[in-house]
């Protein structure tokens, strides 16, 4: 028979929330930094939780006596799923956890760069990945009138209202955003999926516009290789990166080249990182055979709670046209800058792994403003309008 979790040891990544469904479980726990967690730090444990900067694999668990291991985000690409089972391991992950705040990042940056209008307009968006985060985004965009072009060849089931396209047709659209898991299936492998010919596809595309393009990765580093993010920057391309090839380093030389930059962050908004502890918890007790309480409450390691900061609902446009209003809110709500600067302050020799793991652990996580309540008043048409496509719940002043 299997011990109850709370009679069990556990080791759990620093930057993991405790919430309450989670500490209701816990037994002897260890907080470590992810990068310390070594073969020799879980070696006596039973329960190990992680994010995505430890790598999960027969060096990490043999000889071990972990039980099961489950990770606080989406992608598990560091994660050696069959090395994993073959261990005997039980393992979880976080699916769709954060899909809300990488939604809203890439709409922030959207606005920031200046190409929210033009999508709004008709300016059409590809998408390369379909799947929790892509599919959310597509249909947010939908939502707000735009154009959406998505690849994703192992996606079953299509949506109607989303443009199935063969990747080269992804290649030439003016706004390029990724979202695919990292994976190295042979058929559809994704590692490297944007490699250097790729890149000069894109680049060959742009030649042919006279609007420019913005390319976005707030998906996976590695879905790209250094030589296209290289070809990519030293182009007329806006570059804007939440994670690249080579992380958590970034040369000096790359980082002064990209337009935007921001430490992978775009999923950590504080809802996102209590949906990951959540869900790891109900993964744990379904392991175990135990009932998990709902949580609703995200707590410190000292038993504080966690608050975060709520948007404003204000939005002082010049004018209340729809598209004005969307265009002012999401730059107020956006991130992007504030974390650029915040990476380019502490990074202007190249980024280290020390300053990256530093930048996150530090970084103020956003409330999620998607389904909060704006108050506008019944007069004012336009603005309504523009909070409910964007999300928002809309009451009147």
């Amino acid at each position: 028979m299997k011990a109850a979790p709370d009679q069990l040891k556990w080791v759990i990544d620093d930057v993991i929330p405790h919430t309450a469904a989670l500490q209701a479980l816990m037994g002897d726990v260890t907080v470590l930094p992810g990068r310390d967690i070594t073969s020799a730090t879980i070696s006596d444990a039973d329960i190990l939780l992680v994010r995505s900067i430890t790598p999960v694999n027969e060096s990490l668990l043999a000889g071990s006596s972990v039980q099961f291991v489950g990770t606080a985000t989406a992608g598990v690409d560091h994660f050696d799923i069959e090395a994993i089972e073959r261990l005997g391991v039980v393992w979880s992950a976080a699916p769709g956890s954060n899909a809300v705040s990488v939604v809203e990042y890439v709409l922030g940056a959207l606005a920031t760069c200046g190409w929210l209008d033009r999508v709004i307009s008709g300016c059409p968006v590809g998408l390369v990945g379909l799947g929790q985060v892509g599919e959310r985004l597509a249909r947010r965009l939908v939502h707000l009138g735009c154009q959406v072009l998505a690849h994703d060849p192992l996606r079953a089931g299509w949506p109607s209202d989303i443009h199935r396209v063969e990747l080269d047709e992804i290649l030439r659209q003016p706004v390029i955003s990724l979202h695919a898991d990292l994976h190295d299936q042979d058929a559809h492998a994704s590692r490297g999926l944007l490699n250097a010919d790729r890149a000069g596809q894109m680049i060959a595309a742009l030649s042919e516009r006279e609007d420019g393009g913005l390319f976005i990765n707030a998906g996976r580093g590695d879905l790209m290789t250094i030589e296209a993010l290289s070809r990519l920057v030293d182009s007329p391309w806006t570059v804007v990166l939440d994670t690249w090839p080579g992380e958590p380093s970034l040369s000096a030389e790359l980082l002064s080249l990209c337009d935007w930059v921001s430490p992978h962050i775009a999923g950590h908004s504080i809802k996102a990182r209590e949906n990951g502890s959540d869900l790891l918890a109900e993964a744990v007790a379904r392991w175990a055979g135990v009932e998990v309480a709902t949580s609703t409450e995200l707590v410190n390691q000292d038993g504080s709670a966690v608050t975060g900061q709520l948007p404003s609902a204000e939005c002082a446009a010049a004018d209340s046209e729809v598209t004005a209003w969307m265009v002012e809110f999401l730059r107020q709500q956006s991130i992007l800058p504030r974390e650029d600067a915040r990476l380019r302050e502490v990074a202007a020799a190249g980024l280290t792994s020390s300053e990256f793991d530093q930048l996150r652990k530090s970084y103020q996580q956003p409330a999620e403003w998607t389904g909060q309540c704006v108050t506008i008043p019944v007069s004012d048409g336009g603005q309504r309008a523009a909070a409910e496509r964007l999300g928002l719940e809309v009451a009147s002043e």
